[in-house]
C-alpha cells in the first residue's frame, strides 16, 4: 500500500513568549506581510500603568503567575505561583481554539463569571481577570477576508454583538462552536458549577416525537465515565431542544494527529489514547450501547497538551440494545466495517453496532500509528475496477460532489474486497500493536476482537500497571 500522508499542518516554533508594549514592538516582531504563528494576544495594563500584550502562538502555551519562571509574571500576593496556562491549538475546521486552564487557589473571573479548577474557551473580546489583580482582554487576530460581499463590508469583518439567553441555570451565548444540518453548538456558562459547557441546540420539527427524543437523551444523561463526553442536562421549549454537554477545550483527535510530524503519534502516546478509547467503549458496550460513528473527529481532547485525556463525543447516532441487528446503516463510510458497507448498498442486509465500533477503533489505531488511513489513499496503478457499487439513495439526495461519491465508492470497494496492508518498515518494529490492529480489522464480525479482548491484548498487558497509573493520575488532574 502506498504511504499517502494525511494533510499536514506545519507550525514555526518560537523561542520565547513575546510580550510587547507598543505598536513599534509589534511591527518589529511581526512586520506586515510576514508569516507568523501568532494567533491571539492578551492585552493588559500592569501595576505600573504600562499597557502590554502577551502574544500567543499555536502549540506554544504561556503561563501567567507569581513564579519568576512564568511566561508573564504578576508579582501580586493574591496571584498563585502558576495562576493559569493559555493554549492555542488547531481545530478540525482550520480555525484556532484559545483555551485557558486555571491552576490557582482562588480561581479566575471570565466576563464577570467566576471559574475554578477548570479549562475554558476564550473568544474574541473576552475579559479574563486574576481576582483582585490584573485583567487581560483576549484579542483573536483575524486574517483579512479573501473577498468582500460588497464594497461596504468592513476589513476585517465586524463581529456581531454578543447575545446571551438564560436557560435554567445556564447562560447561553451567541458564540457558535459548530453547526450542522439540524443543530448548532453554542458556548454557555453553568452559573452554579462555575464552569463553561457546550449547549447543543436542536431545531424541533413539526412532526418530531419529543418523547422518543427525550428517551434517547435520558440514556445519555445516565452515562458517567471519564472517557465519555458527559450530558449534564437537557430541556426544551416550543422551538428547540437544548442539550448541555461537558466542554472539552483541547480540540479533536484528528487535529491533534495531523499536528504531529508525518501525522503520526509515537507508539507510547497512541497506546495511551487507545487505552482510553477502549475503556470508554467497554463502558458503553457493557450498557449495550453502540456509538456507530467513531472517528478521530468525534474524539475530543479534554484539555490541550501531550498524552491527552480523551472523550468519546457526538452520540447522535448511538443505539441502545446494540446486540441487535439493524438495517439502519449510519456513520462515516471510511470507518464503516465490511458488513456495514454491504448493508449500506443492499437494503436487505443488516449489521450489529458493537462489532462495528471495534472495527472503527481499529481504523483509528492504524491512523495514529501509521499516519495514513488503511483504505483511504490515492488510486493505485492497476487497481481493479471489477467491483462497482451503485450510490445509495442517501448519497443521491445528499450534497456530496460527484468526486466525493467516487472516492467513497473506491474506499467501499477496498473495505469489502481488500486486505489491510502493514508496511514492514513501520509495523515490524511494533508486533504487538500490529497484532491488536489486525484483530480489530478482521473481516468477519464474529471473529473480530471485542473491546474486552482488545484490552487484554499483549500491546497493553506488557505495560498495564504504568498505563493505569498514568490514566488515574491524568484523569484526576484534568
Amino acid at each position: 500500500m502506498p504511504k499517502v500522508p494525511m494533510a499536514r499542518i506545519t507550525t514555526k516554533a518560537t523561542t520565547r513568549t513575546l510580550v510587547i508594549s507598543s505598536q513599534a514592538d509589534w511591527d518589529a516582531e511581526c512586520p506586515p506581510g510576514s508569516a507568523t504563528t501568532i494567533c491571539a494576544k492578551m492585552v493588559t495594563t500592569n501595576s505600573s500603568g504600562k499597557r502590554e500584550s502577551l502574544l500567543l502562538s499555536v502549540d506554544k502555551p504561556i503561563t501567567i503567575g507569581r513564579n519568576p519562571a512564568c511566561s508573564y509574571v504578576v508579582p501580586d500576593a493574591v496571584v498563585s505561583g502558576i495562576h493559569c496556562k493559555l493554549y492555542a491549538v488547531r481545530s478540525s475546521n482550520g480555525g484556532i481554539i484559545i483555551s485557558c486552564h486555571d491552576h490557582s487557589t482562588n480561581g479566575l473571573i471570565l466576563n464577570g463569571h467566576k471559574i475554578r479548577k477548570t479549562s475554558v474557551l476564550l473568544m474574541d473580546g473576552d475579559l479574563l481577570e486574576l481576582p483582585s489583580s490584573q485583567k487581560f482582554e483576549c484579542i483573536i487576530l483575524h486574517k483579512d477576508p479573501e473577498q468582500k460581499v460588497n464594497i461596504f463590508d468592513p476589513t476585517p469583518p465586524r463581529q456581531p454583538a454578543l447575545k446571551v439567553k438564560k436557560i435554567d441555570r445556564y447562560v447561553v451565548t451567541s458564540h457558535c462552536l459548530g453547526s450542522g444540518s439540524f443543530a448548532t453548538v453554542h458556548l454557555a456558562m453553568d452559573t452554579t458549577a462555575f464552569k463553561q459547557v457546550a449547549c447543543k441546540c436542536i431545531k424541533r420539527r413539526a412532526n418530531d416525537k419529543l418523547d422518543k427524543i427525550k428517551k434517547e437523551v435520558d440514556i445519555l444523561l445516565n452515562l458517567s465515565h471519564p472517557n465519555i463526553n458527559t450530558v449534564r442536562a437537557a430541556t426544551n421549549d416550543d422551538s428547540f431542544l437544548y442539550i448541555f454537554l461537558e466542554l472539552c477545550t483541547g480540540g479533536d483527535l484528528f487535529s491533534y494527529i495531523i499536528s504531529h510530524p508525518d501525522s503520526q503519534l509515537c507508539q507510547a502516546e497512541a497506546k495511551y489514547i487507545m487505552y482510553q478509547l477502549l475503556k470508554g467503549l467497554k463502558y458503553l458496550h457493557d450498557k449495550l450501547i453502540s456509538h456507530r460513528d467513531l472517528k478521530p473527529e468525534n474524539i475530543l481532547l479534554h484539555t490541550p497538551g501531550p498524552y491527552p485525556r480523551i472523550q468519546i463525543a457526538d452520540f447522535g447516532l448511538a443505539r441502545p440494545k446494540a446486540y441487535q441487528e439493524t438495517f439502519n446503516v449510519c456513520g462515516t463510510v471510511s470507518y464503516l466495517p465490511p458488513e456495514g458497507i454491504l448493508a449500506l448498498d443492499h437494503k436487505h442486509l443488516s449489521y450489529v453496532g458493537m462489532p462495528a465500533d471495534c472495527w472503527s477503533s481499529g481504523v483509528i489505531m492504524y491512523i495514529m500509528l501509521a499516519g495514513t488511513h488503511p483504505f483511504d489513499y490515492g488510486k493505485v496503478s492497476g487497481e481493479s475496477d471489477l467491483y462497482s457499487y451503485r450510490p445509495s439513495e442517501e448519497y443521491e439526495d445528499s450534497q456530496y460532489s460527484q468526486q466525493s461519491i467516487q472516492v467513497d465508492q473506491l474506499i467501499k470497494r477496498r473495505i469489502v474486497h481488500g486486505d489491510v496492508e502493514y508496511p514492514e518498515t513501520l509495523w515490524d518494529k511494533m508486533p504487538n500493536a500490529r497484532a491488536l490492529c489486525s484483530d480489530l480489522l478482521v473481516y468477519d464480525p464474529m471473529d473480530r476482537a471485542t473491546v474486552q479482548q482488545a484490552l487484554r491484548s499483549n500491546w497493553f498487558s506488557a505495560e498495564l500497571l504504568d498505563l493505569e497509573l498514568a490514566y488515574r493520575s491524568r484523569i484526576g488532574s484534568d
